[in-house]
């Protein structure tokens, strides 16, 4: 279980996060939604261990600081000149990387990266540097998978193929947290939906309720945003 407890940020005297109590279930997927800045990106960086918090604290299954549990995908992604994905593939796996090697295989077909590898990453498309990207958050076969706008930059065939493929670990017992302004996609994934405004907790409702209440969650963002976002 990922347990968020009192977790504030500020950065200055700005404060991006403010007291969010938030508990995902092993297994469950959530999606955060929210407006540009309304700090969504910042509570993953958290989550990860990425920045400090200013108050509260992060538990995963009970414990600080269990990185090693933890895949992440962050929409950005800046490297050294030179850098290929096959580099950080072997940085990723501890040194030890096979193109034969059959989990890593599997991967890197579904993803379709398999010409990128020798590519120096600053060199790609922003979509294939987004596939790159969620190659890497999973490579490990981590327990706790963070995907921040998973889809963004990518063709549609790519997007259905990933949310299968992720669609298929949850059902595998993995927990996931999305980040995404795609509602067709966090309707398709997630189990719940949490909406941030202006660094709180707005919304903590499961999708299929929302469902139930107005027709989609595309419908519901739509409600929100004339009456409640700022």
């Amino acid at each position: 279980m990922l347990e968020i407890k009192n977790l504030s940020k500020s950065f200055g005297k700005n404060k991006i996060l403010n007291d969010i109590n938030l508990q995902v279930k092993s297994g469950e997927c959530i999606g955060i939604l929210g407006s540009n800045g309304a700090g969504k990106t910042t509570l993953m960086e958290l989550i990860v261990g990425q920045i400090k918090p200013s108050n509260g604290e992060i538990l995963i299954d009970g414990e600080k600081n269990t990185y090693r549990k933890v895949g992440i995908q962050f929409q950005e992604g800046m490297w050294p000149m030179g850098v290929s994905s096959k580099i950080l593939v072997k940085f990723f796996k501890n040194n030890w990387f096979k193109e034969t090697d059959e989990d890593t295989k599997k991967l890197l077909e579904i993803f379709e990266i398999e010409e990128l590898l020798k590519k120096d990453l600053n060199n790609l498309s922003g979509g294939q540097k987004q596939r790159v990207n969620c190659f890497l958050a999973v490579i490990n076969n981590p327990q706790y998978i963070f995907l921040d706008e998973m889809i963004s930059g990518l063709d549609l065939k790519m997007q259905l193929k990933l949310i299968t493929y992720f669609k298929n670990l949850k059902e595998q017992g993995k927990t996931i947290v999305l980040i995404s302004h795609n509602t067709e996609e966090v309707e398709e994934l997630c189990d719940r939906v949490v909406i941030l405004n202006n660094g709180q907790i707005f919304l903590d409702e499961s999708t299929k309720e929302i469902v139930k209440k107005y027709g989609s969650i595309r419908k519901m963002l739509i409600e929100y945003y004339k009456n409640h976002a700022e």
